[in-house]
């Protein structure tokens, strides 16, 4: 299964081509992005990506950022587990009777990462693509679509259903990616949305707004039903190595290592 070589349909060629997969290669093209200039330099753009469910890989929505958020406030932490004192090496269903508060586990403690990004829309910098919406709704049409990912997505089912059934299983939100650059896709979960609206038109739809979005990013555990969620994040992982390993072979390679380490292994090994 992989998204093929095409058009994410945001004018421009907001594309990702050749094995944008979830069998090995999530390969974002090095023209990844509405490229635009600011003088002689050419810029990549930052987007959502949302599939809404049963939508992977055909139906996609495409969210560009008119103007890159000037910072990202990222935060990682480690969530530690929980283990009983005492059980190193064993095996047990549950605690013990009488035993004393667990203890924390790093062992078995994941990896949480959050951060948060303020996205700037102005209806006088609107992009070209988008001149056959109706003006006079100014930029309710972006403000309204970055609303919708936090709202549970239809399926194929929903569409179909003419009302009558007793029970209606909870709707699934759609899966959504946050771009940033060809090394960053992320699946991401939008915990809160602030949304500032400084200026309004003549029918009192804005026309300025500013949006501080809280992301989550989701892990392995969301990636075991959901293959976009696995590709991106084996995508972005693979990624932070290569980048870290780039790292590591350019100090080697200029001497910034210490001349000297000192032997704190005490002859161990």
């Amino acid at each position: 299964m992989s998204i093929g070589p095409g058009s994410f349909g945001a004018s421009g060629g907001f594309g990702v081509s050749g094995g944008f997969g979830v069998s090995g290669g999530f390969g974002v093209s090095a023209g990844f992005g509405v490229q635009a200039d600011a003088g002689s330099v050419r810029y990549q753009r930052g987007a959502f990506i949302a599939y809404e469910p049963e939508g992977f890989p055909g139906r996609r929505l495409v969210i560009p950022f008119r103007f890159n958020p000037e910072s990202l406030t990222r935060s990682v932490t480690i969530e530690v587990g929980q283990k009983q004192p005492g059980t190193d090496g064993a095996t047990t269903s549950g605690p013990a009777p009488g035993s004393q508060a667990s203890a924390a586990d790093p062992a078995a403690g994941t990896i949480k990462e959050t951060f948060s990004v303020a996205i700037r829309f102005d209806f006088a910098d609107r992009a070209s693509g988008l001149s056959g919406l109706d003006p006079s709704l100014g930029i309710a049409p972006e403000i309204a679509a970055v609303e919708g990912l936090m709202y549970p997505g239809e399926t194929s089912r929903d569409r179909t259903s003419d009302g009558s059934e007793p029970v209606k299983a909870a709707k699934a939100r759609p899966t959504v990616l946050f771009v940033w650059g060809r090394h960053r896709v992320l699946p991401v979960r939008i915990s809160s949305l602030k949304i500032d609206e400084t200026l309004y038109n003549a029918t009192l739809h804005p026309v300025r707004a500013e949006i501080e979005a809280s992301l989550e990013v989701l892990g392995d555990a969301d990636a075991k039903n959901d293959a976009i969620v696995s590709a991106a994040l084996e995508h972005t992982t693979t990624s932070r190595r290569e980048l870290a390993s780039l790292f590591y072979s350019s100090t080697a390679e200029q001497g910034m290592v210490p001349a000297a380490v000192p032997d704190i292994t005490g002859g161990i090994g």
